[in-house]
């Protein structure tokens, strides 16, 4: 995994497209695209839903510990917090 790519991507999504869900929409298209996947409306729904929730419930620390039960290597973690810190 590429976090400077990752992050990039991150940075790049326009906050006002978060903040509706035809937003929402858009952006997790994009995404799919990138990656070779495409969705169903039942999918998209669905991601949003998720997001929603999560921007509720979660925070940084949080995130990170689900990424790194994940897998996700302790370096990338440490180079993600660093740039949080920023």
């Amino acid at each position: 995994m590429d976090i400077g790519k990752l992050l990039g991507i991150v940075r790049s999504i326009p906050k006002d497209k978060l903040k509706t869900d035809a937003g929402l929409k858009e952006v997790i298209r994009e995404l799919g695209k990138k990656s070779g996947k495409s969705f169903t409306e039942q999918e998209l729904n669905s991601y949003v839903s998720q997001f929603r929730k999560m921007s509720k419930t979660e925070n940084v620390g949080s995130l990170m510990n689900k990424l790194a039960q994940k897998g996700v290597n302790p370096n990338d973690l440490n180079a993600i917090k660093k740039r949080f810190k920023k």
